[in-house]
C-alpha cells in the first residue's frame, strides 16, 4: 500500500484511492486499441467501459468523467456519441480537452468515483479461497479476430462493465481480491497471485467455453482473450454460499493455494498460464 501525499492506494491496483475517492485513467490509440474503421461511438463505449470497469474492480461507483481527445482531419466526431457512453453508466462528463492530430485518433478518459464500504484490491487472496469469474470470457477475442479478418463486426467494443457486481462486492466485502480482465485471465490472475503471494489454479473442468465457436483448444483461446472487462475475484470458502446466492451468474473457475504463479489444471497435468494473455495491437 502506498501512502504518499494523502494517496492511500496508487500504482499497482485498478484505480488510485485517496480519501473516499477512486480515480482511473485509460488511453486508447488507433491501431493499438481499435481499428481505423471502428465506429466512433463504439470506440467511446470501449474506453469509458474500460475506466468504469477499473472502478468496479475496486468495489466502487463511477460518478464523473474527464475526456481528452485528439482528432485527425476529416474524422467524423458526433458530440452525442461522446456523451452517450458516460450517460449509460450514470457518469457525468464534467470537462476535458480536444485538439487535432496528424493522422490517428487518440482518446483519453479519466473516471472519478467513490469507494464503497470495502475497497477491493489485487492483494488479499488466501490459500483455500475460491476463484470466480463474473461471466464467461472468450467472445471478445472471437469477434476481434473476425474484425481483423475483414469482417464488419464491432460488437466486442460494446461489452459492458460489471458495475452491479462491483457495487455488490464493495458493499458486502465478500471478495478477498479482485481485478478486471483486460489483459487475459492468465495474465490478470498473475497480478493477484503476485500481490497476494499465492498460487492461482484455474480448473479446466469448470472453465466455461460452450458459448464459443472456435477450432482447437477453446479453453486456451478464452484464457488469452483480453478487454473482456469481466471481474476475476476470490472468495473465502465460508462465504461461497452467500456469494452464489447474491451473484448467481458468477462462475466458479478455480481455487487458491500456497505457492506462486497461475496454472491451468487439466487431466494430463498442470500448465503454466501466468503469461497467457492478450497483446494490445490492431
Amino acid at each position: 500500500m502506498l501512502n504518499n501525499g494523502g494517496v492511500t492506494l496508487g500504482v499497482g491496483d485498478d484505480a488510485a484511492l485517496f480519501g473516499e475517492t477512486l480515480v482511473a485513467k485509460d488511453i486508447m490509440v488507433e491501431g493499438v486499441h481499435f481499428t481505423k474503421g471502428a465506429p466512433f461511438l463504439h470506440i467511446m463505449r470501449k474506453i469509458v467501459t474500460a475506466n468504469v470497469s477499473d472502478i468496479a474492480a475496486m468495489g466502487g461507483t463511477a460518478e464523473y468523467g474527464l475526456l481528452g481527445i485528439a482528432i485527425p482531419e476529416g474524422y467524423d466526431v458526433n458530440a452525442e456519441d461522446i456523451v452517450k457512453p458516460f450517460e449509460m453508466y450514470g457518469v457525468k462528463l464534467i470537462g476535458g480537452d480536444t485538439t487535432s492530430s496528424q493522422d490517428s485518433l487518440f482518446v483519453s478518459v479519466t473516471i472519478i468515483g467513490r469507494k464503497n464500504q470495502h475497497v477491493l484490491q489485487r492483494s488479499g487472496a488466501n490459500a483455500g479461497d475460491v476463484i470466480y469469474l463474473s461471466r464467461p470470457v472468450g467472445r471478445v477475442r472471437e469477434l476481434l479476430e473476425q474484425e481483423l479478418a475483414g469482417g464488419d463486426t464491432y460488437n466486442h467494443y460494446l461489452i459492458k462493465a460489471e458495475t452491479e457486481l462491483g457495487d455488490l462486492l464493495g458493499r458486502t466485502g465478500l471478495a478477498t481480491s479482485c481485478i478486471d480482465v483486460s489483459d487475459g485471465v492468465g495474465r490478470d490472475a498473475s497480478h493477484i497471485a503476485d500481490k497476494s503471494g499465492v498460487c492461482m489454479v484455474i480448473e479446466e473442468s469448470r472453465f466455461p467455453v460452450e458459448h464459443l465457436h472456435v477450432k482447437g483448444d477453446a479453453v486456451m483461446f478464452a484464457l488469452g482473450s483480453g478487454e473482456e472487462f469481466a471481474l476475476l475475484f476470490t472468495v473465502a470458502e465460508k462465504d461461497i454460499s452467500e456469494l452464489e446466492m447474491l451473484a448467481p451468474s458468477a462462475v466458479r473457475v478455480g481455487y487458491v493455494e500456497t505457492g506462486s504463479g497461475v496454472y491451468l489444471e487439466r487431466e494430463q497435468g498442470r500448465v503454466d498460464i501466468s503469461e497467457k494473455g492478450y497483446e494490445h495491437t490492431y
